[in-house]
């Protein structure tokens, strides 16, 4: 073997371990906060959690990636790529299993492609469906959000008396009319933000990735938007259904426990503080999720009840997901080890 190949052989033995520790680093951070938040009554909490409410998280994780297979599913048969619904499972598991275990979830990204080629589809077809999956999700937050912070401001403003209801409808409306500033301003902002980025090196790099993600994501909004309505309602309504049961699990673990919080105040902090966390590039959260979202429900949660719910919550949203993810891989393993020995000469 030659110099060169076997150094890079070596340097991807070693990026790969390096992402294998990076991995379980940010899950065991993430298993471990709960045990810093509540690590004397932990154990004894959970063993009087009923086993009703283990099976409905799980079965909520097993739906939400039903949901996101039949979105996908539906995308590839758009495209003309038709795959066995059970083949669009599999590859929904690891990639959701890749998105868990990578450094702001980057390598779902090139899995989700990768086994869409292996499949069959072209470069083109694997991008487009990747693309237009991320434009359908970007579309659920950028419409839930505002709407779970509006229909939370009554209930907020009942659970933190000290805050009156007119203060807590000031507030967002000063944050709307800033966003509505912002608007109208966008053009100005833009030209500011080109001439900076001209300047930067740095801005220039990240100016250039930006422009190409949102043509991206432009070019994927026109394919959906030109097709079927009712095509594009069942893509809306699979991708609410998805992100609706994986960010209600936490609201559910606290209402299980006793604490009746308003669901769009819970999917609203989740959405925020899990957004951030990924941003840490540690898989995961690398736990900074479960201390943020401790801290922001400390004022109606114990910090022993929210290490349980924590638990609980993440063996909703990330454990259940690794173990499907796993399972998902044993079966694409398996049948291409059918194919190939089917395909190999007697």
């Amino acid at each position: 073997m030659r110099p060169a190949a076997r150094a890079d052989l070596l340097t991807g033995a070693h990026t790969r371990n390096a992402a294998t520790m990076l991995a379980m680093l940010g899950v065991g951070l993430s298993m471990g906060v709960p045990f810093v938040l509540g690590p004397h009554g932990l154990f004894t909490s959970l063993l009087t959690v009923p086993v009703q409410v283990f099976l409905v998280l799980a079965a909520s994780a097993a739906v939400s990636a039903l949901a996101k297979t039949g979105k996908l599913h539906l995308l590839q048969a758009t495209l003309g790529l038709r795959l066995r619904f059970l083949r669009t499972f599999a590859i929904t598991l690891v990639t959701d299993f890749a998105f868990l275990v990578s450094p702001l979830g980057a390598a779902g990204y090139g899995v989700n492609m990768a086994l869409l080629q292996r499949a069959g589809a072209s470069w083109a077809i694997a991008t487009t469906v990747v693309g237009a999956d991320q434009a359908l999700d970007l579309t659920f937050f950028a419409i839930a959000v505002p709407i779970a912070l509006v229909f939370s401001v009554g209930p907020l403003a009942y659970l933190a008396p000290r805050v009156s209801l007119s203060t807590v409808a000031g507030g967002l409306a000063v944050v709307a009319i800033l966003i509505g500033v912002l608007w109208a301003c966008r053009g100005y902002v833009a030209r500011a933000f080109d001439a900076a980025g001209h300047r930067v090196p740095w801005l220039k790099a990240r100016r250039a990735r930006w422009d190409r993600f949102r043509q991206s994501v432009r070019q994927q909004w026109v394919l959906l938007l030109t097709g079927p309505r009712d095509r594009f309602a069942a893509l809306l309504l699979l991708t609410t259904l998805q992100w609706l049961l994986r960010y209600s699990a936490l609201w559910f673990v606290l209402l299980e426990l006793g604490y009746r919080l308003p669901l769009g105040f819970v999917l609203a902090v989740q959405a925020v503080v899990l957004h951030a966390a990924l941003w840490t590039g540690v898989p995961a959260g690398g736990g900074g999720g479960d201390l943020a979202l401790a801290a922001a429900f400390a004022a109606w949660v114990p910090r022993e009840a929210m290490a349980t719910a924590l638990v609980l919550w993440r063996f909703a949203t990330l454990y259940c997901p690794l173990i499907l993810g796993a399972a998902g891989f044993v079966a694409l393993a398996w049948r291409r080890r059918m194919i190939t020995s089917a395909a190999a000469p007697d």
